[in-house]
């Protein structure tokens, strides 16, 4: 979807994002976000992708 006002597309991913998604928000110790980062890259994932894997895995789902 092409939007020509740049405000109105950032409300329009804004808006599907909270009607779609949940928001969680970790906190580490300095340092750690940058060796996330690279295990997550080492499995060809993104950050996020990466730690609900981790969160899935640990609860005993099925983690893609």
């Amino acid at each position: 979807m092409a939007f020509s006002d740049k405000q109105a597309a950032f409300n329009y991913i804004n808006e599907y994002q909270k009607e779609k998604y949940d928001r969680i928000t970790v906190m580490a110790k300095k340092g750690k976000k940058a060796e996330y980062e690279e295990a997550a890259k080492a499995r060809g994932m993104k950050l996020s992708a990466f730690m609900q894997y981790c969160a899935d895995k640990e609860l005993g789902r099925k983690a893609e």
